[in-house]
């Protein structure tokens, strides 16, 4: 079979949150030391608002690196174009016949690829999904489930002697299942209490973040489920 490329964008969360955490307290002080001090709150916002996007993507661009990911008939090749600041890692090479499972892993901020290897290792990327990238980042994980196969099986067509299938999601798990459903019953408990006692200390701000949350995991618990 034809080999096949895909050309990515990977994330270092630790960098990533390294960066991102400096950027923004340098940023911050460098403004309450050589700025005047704003009255008017709205604008005031804005500009802590302005000093948070540019630091997110500045830390993005900072804890970003490069790869060319390859189908093979030998395997699965990972090739490095730019590498994470302060790292030596080497390109990766993984023969399908170690190859046992895949998973993909979404988050509110983060993607996840995993490909777990019967030598009892695992093949990780991660990509932010808050920022727009453009990359093969998502057609590599819609394309793997069946070139994978193709390439391991050398059939090029028969579907059904699949070996490489997907494992199993967080989501899935009965202890992640069970965390959801209380933290939801602490959550309608603290809106009830919100409703009927106005000034309670919870404010719908806190209850909005969290509300969203809730909202996101419980709709890939049912995707989970659906897919299934």
């Amino acid at each position: 079979m034809k080999s096949r490329e895909y050309h990515i964008k990977i994330h270092s969360i630790s960098r990533f949150f390294i960066a991102w955490i400096v950027i923004l307290i340098s940023s911050m002080l460098l403004m309450k030391e050589y700025t005047p001090r704003i009255e008017n709150e709205i604008i005031s916002i804005l500009q802590f608002l302005a000093v948070f996007v540019t630091s997110v993507y500045l830390a993005h661009l900072i804890g970003m690196a490069k790869a060319k990911v390859t189908f093979t008939e030998q395997g699965f090749i990972h090739t490095w174009k730019r590498k994470f600041l302060f790292s030596w890692e080497k390109d990766i090479r993984l023969p399908w016949e170690i190859v046992d499972n895949y998973l993909f892993h979404e988050d509110r901020t983060l993607d996840s690829f995993y490909i777990n290897l019967t030598t009892k290792k695992r093949y990780k990327i991660n990509q932010l999904n808050v920022l727009p990238i453009n990359d093969d980042f998502k057609k590599l994980i819609k394309d793997f489930p069946r070139l994978s196969n193709k390439y391991k099986t050398g059939t090029g067509t028969n579907i059904e002697t699949q070996t490489i299938k997907e494992g199993k999601s967080i989501y899935a798990n009965r202890g992640f299942k069970w965390i959801f459903y209380i933290l939801t019953i602490g959550f309608i408990i603290l809106l009830l209490t919100k409703i009927l006692n106005p000034e309670s200390g919870t404010t719908w701000s806190s209850l909005g973040v969290i509300g969203t949350g809730l909202l996101f995991y419980g709709a890939m618990i049912m995707k989970r489920k659906k897919n299934n």
